[in-house]
């Protein structure tokens, strides 16, 4: 049984390792701030390429991702709850987010380091600090 048990441990690391853009992990000490309000209740899952997902009850998700750097909604997301994300794709699928604002939308993308920044749908300024 022991045999068994380390065989599918193993499995199970290759896999996230060949799949490490894929499996986001919710990171419970990320802080999110809209307008510099600083969120309760978001929750918040971040990728090796720290891409990032942000989860609230009652909202669309929003993922942020390194290689297009405009924020949407990911289609094609498998969640188990307050733990991990899967996507469909290394480059996740989206929608893209419904711009309530005047003109067109410029999400302002900034990723640097341990820091992401854009603006909502709302035209709110979100900053998430890992």
């Amino acid at each position: 049984m022991k045999k068994i048990l380390v065989l599918a441990l193993g499995v199970l690391v290759l896999w996230v390792v060949f799949n490490r853009r894929r499996v986001f992990v919710r990171d419970p000490q990320v802080v999110v701030y809209r307008n510099d309000v600083k969120q309760t209740g978001e929750q918040v899952f971040i990728n090796s390429s720290f891409d990032v997902l942000l989860e609230k009850d009652g909202a669309p998700r929003i993922l942020v991702q390194e290689w297009d750097k405009m924020p949407g909604t990911p289609t094609g997301l498998f969640c188990v709850r307050w733990v991990v994300c899967l996507t469909s794709d290394d480059h996740a699928p989206m929608l893209p987010i419904e711009w309530k604002g005047n003109g067109p939308y410029d999400p302002q993308v900034s990723m640097t380091g341990h820091l992401v920044t854009f603006v909502d749908g709302d035209g709110a300024t979100v900053r998430v600090e890992m």
